[in-house]
């Protein structure tokens, strides 16, 4: 299985991704608090796509939904005793994005359809 991904992020190049994704967290002061692990895990393909996703600004809520997935996917491929740790914050982190994340979104491209 792989994460969930829209097929332009399937397609495009990596300069490509590198100019539209950065990891997890926005640019700045506070990207550099926003962790990219969680609990060791690295998560940092899931906030690509999320970033990806929200840059497309198509659908938010399918965007927040593939990025918690991608997450609980991710961390189940790790250790399994840690994994209620690391699915309660993925939860947290989706939680977050979910409610925190509007000014993030793209909404213009998703106006201009």
């Amino acid at each position: 299985m792989e994460l969930l991904a829209s097929q332009t992020y399937k397609e495009a190049s990596d300069a490509l991704k590198s100019r539209v994704c950065n990891g997890c967290g926005p640019d700045g002061i506070i990207g550099r608090l926003v962790p990219d692990t969680l609990a060791g895990a690295d998560i940092s393909e899931a906030c690509n796509i999320h970033d990806w996703m929200y840059q497309e600004g198509e659908d938010k809520q399918k965007a927040d939904l593939f990025f918690l997935a991608n997450m609980v996917f991710i961390c189940s491929r790790k250790s399994k005793w840690l994994l209620p740790l690391r699915a309660w914050l993925a939860v947290k982190y989706f939680l977050a994005v979910f409610y925190a994340g509007d000014e993030y979104f793209n909404h213009s491209v998703a106006a201009s359809m």
